[in-house]
């Protein structure tokens, strides 16, 4: 449950005011990036499992990884892969210009390709955001991208930091880039960003069991987070457990919260979104299988998450309503893999109550 604590905590600090920058040279972007904020990539035009992440810690400041995991036996053995360089460009000039360059990560001869291959993609992933523009909206552009085969299709999205890049496909729209993960680091220390090592997609949860006492007794709750608010109410049974006023747990399986959340700025709602789509110490969201719904002022996230420090996976729901130009409505529901699996009826209907 350690985890669980953590990204509900963290979720608390939402609309800290900080500092506000375009993370790339001459691109405004609707959704500006905050210091921390990172991304990861797989490549899919390696003949291995590759995956290429860039984080973001401030203006003229950047890390970059490539990360292959050991792969084969025998003479088709190849260890893992790891390089970690961090770059610092001046970001008063119109193109991206490299003012330094420092490697993390110890490297050998037979690496500089991939070193080269780092370069590249900074510079003409930064020249490809800087063609698409500012826009506040998803779109798909059609460039020339040699780096990737030539003719391409891009897709972007400013909900996800830095380059706004969720895949790139070719004419025979065959992914050749997709999104993986994304998150923020906490801190200076977080190695959120320099531990990622992928995302099994095929996994099993035996560890967490659930079944439901059928004899629990149905519950409403209700949360009000202040006298000029309004109330937020969700169905629950006598099985979980009041933590606090808004916040339950149901055993080691499941934890549910809701909050009432205010923004600093009018219609800051963009950067609410993004926030709850990034992982936070060691929580990796799987963005290739997520879900986001919105119907009018409200929004439903639905995620499955590795949560790297236990080796777990979890379902996270999210449930997020206007109220007004400040202020919005938060649901939370993390239940582990296992769990959920098993339970899938009984966790969808709390979900579908969030008043």
């Amino acid at each position: 449950m350690k985890s669980f604590f953590k990204k509900i905590l963290f979720l608390s600090f939402l609309f800290l005011q900080v500092s506000i920058f375009y993370a790339l040279p001459a691109v405004k972007q609707s959704i500006p990036d905050f210091s921390g904020q990172y991304v990861f990539y797989q490549d899919y035009t390696f003949q291995r499992e590759s995956y290429i992440g860039v984080v973001y810690y401030d203006e003229s400041t950047y890390g970059f990884r490539y990360y292959a995991p050991a792969t084969g036996k025998g003479k088709s053995f190849k260890p893992e892969k790891n390089i970690h360089l961090l770059f610092s460009i001046d970001p008063e000039k119109e193109h991206l210009e490299l003012t330094g360059e420092k490697l993390v990560t110890k490297i050998s001869a037979e690496d500089t390709d991939l070193v080269n291959y780092i370069h590249d993609f900074f510079y003409e992933m930064t020249a490809r955001r800087q063609n698409a523009g500012e826009f506040s909206e998803p779109k798909d552009e059609y460039q020339e991208f040699m780096q990737f085969g030539g003719e391409v299709t891009l897709f972007f999205n400013p909900l996800i930091p830095i380059f706004n890049l969720e895949r790139i496909e070719s004419v025979e729209h065959k992914t050749l880039l997709q999104i993986v993960t994304a998150g923020w680091l906490k801190s200076s220390q977080d190695p959120s960003f320099a531990k990622f090592i992928g995302i099994d997609e095929k996994f099993t949860d035996k560890k967490h069991k659930f079944k439901r006492d059928k004899k629990s007794k149905p519950q409403e709750v209700v949360y009000k987070a202040a006298e000029d608010l309004p109330e937020l109410k969700t169905s629950l049974d006598s099985s979980w457990t009041p933590v606090a006023e808004n916040f339950y747990t149901l055993g080691n399986t499941a934890l549910f919260t809701m909050n009432e959340v205010s923004s600093p700025n009018e219609n800051q709602f963009d950067v609410l979104k993004r926030r709850l789509l990034l992982g936070n110490e060691f929580v990796y969201p799987n963005w290739k299988s997520q879900k986001i719904e919105t119907n009018g002022k409200a929004t439903q996230i639905t995620q499955l998450s590795y949560h790297g420090d236990d080796d777990s996976y979890t379902y996270d729901f999210k449930f997020l309503r206007e109220i007004d130009s400040k202020t919005a409505a938060l649901y939370t529901l993390v239940v582990y893999a296992g769990a959920y699996e098993s339970n899938k009826k009984y966790f969808d209907e709390i979900v579908k109550s969030f008043k």
